[in-house]
């Protein structure tokens, strides 16, 4: 009786922790959809890079007031140039990872200048097809470049509204830079685009011109085979 007893009681247990179970995995469930997109990509590290700068700029603009602030109301002149000069130095390097990392290993696209004597000239490359890249990979790449300069955007203007002179600086520049990715990728995007476009109409074109010599030789072989199985009867005919 004391075993069986035992082994209800055990049951009991193990019913409650597994009910308990669900409401553990719901809480969970935005964790858990991150690891298998991460899980699902071709390269996770790119993606990590590709967010945490912009996250840690962000971070520190929107809170920058508390960590600048010097108890009267105001902002301390030196907490604020130092929020400022890691908000500037964290967009330069988030800058420069999008611009030659992880645009190249997320998407199969570059680009860049090169400075010609007076001249620029404007350097856009594309790796190959680009659906033929990783899907996780992509969307996260075209989603976080795009959102992020609507939300500079809308930081600049609620800094306008606010008179806050001092941080918009910082404002425009994440909006200038995230604008000049913006812009490169698209010019990427559009001339790879055309490139697809085009290969595909000459592979077309070839199509086309392969059916029609492969049909015209199916009609030659075809009328040369009757024109010689109608001379046959004619002989046997005169023959007879």
């Amino acid at each position: 009786m004391n075993d069986l007893q035992f082994q209800v009681e055990g049951g009991s247990q193990l019913s409650g922790n597994m009910d308990a179970a669900p409401g553990i995995s719901q809480a969970q469930e935005a964790q858990v959809d991150n690891a298998i997109a991460l899980r699902n990509s071709a390269h996770p590290s790119a993606c990590i890079f590709h967010v945490l700068f912009k996250g840690v700029a962000l971070f520190l603009y929107i809170f920058g007031g508390w960590f600048s602030s010097n108890g009267k109301g105001g902002t301390s002149g030196a907490h604020f140039i130092t929020v400022t000069v890691f908000c500037i130095l964290l967009l330069a390097a988030d800058f420069w990872v999008v611009k030659n990392i992880t645009g190249r290993l997320l998407v199969g696209l570059r680009w860049w200048n090169q400075v010609e004597g007076d001249t620029t000239r404007w350097i856009f490359e594309s790796k190959g097809e680009e659906g033929s890249s990783n899907k996780v990979d992509s969307t996260i790449f075209w989603t976080v470049l795009y959102v992020t300069p609507l939300i500079w955007g809308s930081l600049f203007l609620l800094g306008l509204l606010k008179l806050q002179v001092g941080w918009l600086l910082v404002v425009s520049m994440a909006l200038s830079l995230s604008l000049a990715n913006v812009y490169g990728y698209y010019k990427c995007s559009s001339d790879q685009k055309a490139k697809f476009q085009q290969m595909t109409q000459e592979y077309a074109q070839r199509g086309v011109m392969t059916a029609m010599r492969g049909n015209l030789f199916g009609m030659l072989i075809g009328g040369s085979g009757n024109s010689g199985g109608g001379g046959q009867p004619a002989q046997q005919q005169t023959f007879t």
